[in-house]
Parts: C-alpha cells; sequence; structure tokens
C-alpha cells in the first residue's frame, strides 16, 4: 500500500490508532509505518486500512479548514480593531484638520478641534468638584459656546473632553446614538450631581 508512506507521523499515528493498534508518543514515523504493515489487519483488510487512511485525511482537511477559517475571523477582528483605534485617535486628536466655520462674517474663522477646545476651556470655569457648582459650571460653559460660537455638532465631544476621566462615568450612563447628544450629557451631569447632593 504505497500511499502509507506518503502519510506524516501524526496522520500515522491516527490510523493506527483507527485500525486499533496502541501507538506511543515517542514511536518514530517508521516504527509506526512498521506497526501498521505488520498488524494483522494490514494484509487481511486493506479495505480497513484504506478507510481508516482517507478518514483521518478528510479529519485533517476540516480540521485545518476550521483553523484556516478562525486564523481569517482573528484576522478580521484585528483589522477592525485597527479601524477603530484609528477612528478614535481622529476623533481625539480633531485630526489635526483646520475645521472652518461660518459666524456671518466676510472672513471665516478656522480653528483646529484642539484649538477650539482649548479655547472654551480658557473661558470655562473649572469642572467642580461640588454638587452644587455644576448649574454655574455650565452656565459659564455655554457662555464660552455663544463666544466662540460652536456648532451644535461638537458641543457633546467638548464637554466630554473637558469632564476628562469623569466622561467615563457618563459614557456608562448613554446610547451611542446620544454620543453628540449635549443636551443629554448635560442633562445625566446634573442628575449625577443632584444625586451625589442628596447623599451628603
Amino acid at each position: 500500500m504505497a500511499y502509507i508512506a506518503k502519510l506524516r507521523k501524526d496522520e500515522l499515528k491516527l490510523v493506527a490508532e483507527e485500525i486499533g493498534l496502541a501507538v506511543t508518543e515517542s514511536m518514530k514515523k517508521s516504527e509506526t509505518r512498521r506497526l501498521i504493515e505488520e498488524s494483522e489487519v494490514f494484509p487481511n483488510d486493506n479495505e480497513a486500512v484504506k478507510d481508516a487512511i482517507d478518514q483521518v485525511l478528510v479529519e485533517k482537511k476540516n480540521q485545518k479548514s476550521d483553523q484556516d477559517g478562525q486564523i481569517e475571523l482573528e484576522r478580521l477582528k484585528l483589522e477592525r480593531i485597527k479601524v477603530e483605534l484609528q477612528l478614535a485617535q481622529f476623533k481625539a486628536n480633531g485630526n489635526n484638520t483646520e475645521i472652518s466655520f461660518d459666524h456671518g462674517r466676510k472672513n471665516e474663522t478656522e480653528e483646529s478641534m484642539d484649538g477650539l477646545i482649548k479655547s472654551v476651556r480658557t473661558l470655562t470655569i473649572k469642572v467642580p468638584s461640588k454638587p452644587e457648582d455644576w448649574g454655574f459650571f455650565f452656565t459659564s460653559l455655554e457662555r464660552a459656546y455663544s463666544t466662540k460660537k460652536v456648532p451644535e455638532k461638537f458641543k457633546a465631544e467638548i464637554l466630554l473632553n473637558l469632564l476628562g476621566e469623569r466622561a467615563s462615568n457618563i459614557l456608562t450612563y448613554i446610547t451611542e446614538k446620544d454620543l453628540n447628544n449635549y443636551d443629554e450629557i448635560k442633562s445625566i451631569v446634573l442628575e449625577n450631581s443632584n444625586q451625589q447632593r442628596k447623599q451628603y
């Protein structure tokens, strides 16, 4: 049976086990092959040996196909993570892209997102540590928005940036849909501050 010589060591081991032979891990390929060829099954029932070989090869092929599928799935997951990281970095850095806002003047004011955040931060009081100071914080923030003529779509992002570490706490309460909704984020912050005030 010439095709038995083409089998690898692990395949020979599986064939031997399939036809009821005991194989040890320490056995060499040649020893496993000899064990099969010298068994009672080999000369008397070639068909059983051939079936065992076919079954082992089919299983190995299926296993390889599953592994290839898993590898491809992992590769796609990694690609998705890379894209998400790039998108997050793009959002965080404003991609250093100059954003142009029309303020109803002849000359358009161009500022990067970072520059806009810095200028709003300068015009706003610090993020309060006491629950009762949040109302004053939002008053100064909205005055800064008005002064800088910040478009509605950027207000939520700037607020989250100003909140810093506290933003991660707020993000647990909002849906992805509301991530750009300034009023929704503001109401959650105020609601949390009211709850903190009641605890004191």
